[in-house]
């Protein structure tokens, strides 16, 4: 059933509201190391100290300035907010044959150029305070060379992996943000990605640390050697967690924590590993496809391996990681399957999508959207009400790549 875009929003914009509220008092607590101006005067830079992660042309608010960025499998792009309802049209880009998202930028490739998107909004999490940013959305630009591709973003830098190619780039995230493509360096890896100021890549059957520049560092291994790398057998997937940096290998995860150091998470004999990881951004336990018979928890802080059976393969697989332990998926016959891990409860909505296709799932502290390219149209998901379908948002393009940004 279709509901207008207002039905639903105030059950969504009174939480983060109220977070918000909450979150200035802390921001006020803390202004002497993060200022909470929106934006500095272009006439008088030292009136006021621009907080951190905020760039040229940005503005902060005091909730998340969330959006669904969209690209057609021929390169119509939209952004769809939120928040207002209202749609914007950007410039088309190339065919999306493959895409991947950081909560910002939407990276599209196909066979030959890989092009970036930067949706306008973001969050920065300082841990004990957050910043909300938003600017102009635009597409940056490409880079030469296509296929499957990754994207991962710290505060200083952003990197962009073609696992099949084994090859990756880091390029400043500052310069980015301001609609440049500045490479400052670049690897052969299969998996890069970025922890503080330093990256984590894997390269063959090893996962090391490397500083800014993609050169070996001092960090310290499980086996204790500083410079031979931790033992990764066909390292796949990655992904930052708020406990650090995790790499997929055949029989576990390499855990690559803030200092630098690295220890390995065995999975159990004969498991059917994971080959990507998926959750809500920054949080520390990650969720990831068990072949057909459910799918993993890697709780990367505790440096433990759950598996949860479901009644039906997954074909996507997102953790929440909230107070209720919620997960969420779509199976093989297109529903959104919504477990809750701490109590085992399963709710499910009735096919929504195409089970044959890879889905398109994102979600937030709040809500997930499955993206339906047959429809145009985005099904967004109260996970925590039952799996109930909250609204259906109506698209002017058939999405075969999207991202919620402002996460």
């Amino acid at each position: 059933m279709n509901h207008d875009p207002t039905t639903d929003r105030p059950r969504t914009r009174l939480p983060r509201l109220l977070g918000a509220l909450g979150l200035t008092t802390g921001l006020a607590l803390t202004a002497t190391a993060c200022s909470t101006a929106s934006t500095p005067p272009a006439d008088d830079a030292s009136a006021t100290t621009a907080p951190h992660g905020w760039v040229a042309g940005a503005t902060e608010s005091q909730e998340p300035q969330l959006g669904l960025l969209a690209v057609s499998a021929t390169g119509e792009t939209a952004l769809h907010d939120l928040l207002t309802g209202e749609t914007t049209d950007l410039d088309r880009v190339g065919a999306a044959e493959h895409s991947a998202t950081d909560g910002r930028f939407l990276v599209t490739s196909e066979g030959d150029r890989t092009t970036v998107v930067d949706g306008g909004s973001w969050t920065v999490d300082h841990g004990d305070h957050t910043h909300y940013y938003a600017a102009e959305p635009r597409v940056v630009g490409t880079l030469e060379g296509g296929g499957p591709v990754q994207v991962h973003s710290s505060e200083t830098m952003t990197t962009i992996a073609w696992p099949e190619r084994g090859e990756a780039v880091v390029l400043d995230r500052a310069a980015l943000g301001q609609g440049e493509l500045d490479e400052t360096a670049r690897l052969d890896a299969t998996v890069l990605l970025p922890l503080g100021e330093h990256l984590v890549a894997a390269e063959g059957d090893t996962v090391r640390v490397l500083d800014a520049d993609g050169e070996q560092t001092g960090s310290t291994g499980s086996t204790g050697s500083t410079s031979a790398g931790q033992a990764c057998t066909d390292p796949a997937g990655g992904i930052v967690t708020r406990a650090g940096a995790v790499v997929g290998c055949a029989d576990g995860a390499v855990v690559v924590d803030d200092a630098g150091a690295t220890s390995f998470v065995a999975l159990p004999d004969d498991a059917e590993r994971p080959t990507a990881f998926a959750a809500r951004a920054g949080r520390p336990t990650v969720a990831g496809l068990a072949g057909d018979t459910g799918f993993w928890l890697l709780d990367v802080r505790q440096g433990s391996w759950q598996h949860v059976p479901t009644e039906r393969p997954l074909r996507a697989v997102v953790a929440v990681d909230d107070q209720d332990e919620h997960v969420v998926g779509v199976d093989d016959a297109g529903r959104v399957v919504v477990v809750t891990a701490s109590t085992g409860k399963v709710a499910t909505t009735d096919p929504l999508v195409d089970g044959d296709r890879a889905p398109l799932l994102q979600l937030d502290a709040q809500r997930a959207y499955v993206a339906d390219p047959t429809a145009a149209v985005v099904h967004e998901i109260d996970f925590a009400d039952g799996a109930r379908v909250a609204r259906t948002i109506k698209l002017p393009l058939a999405p075969v790549a999207f991202a919620e940004v402002g996460l």
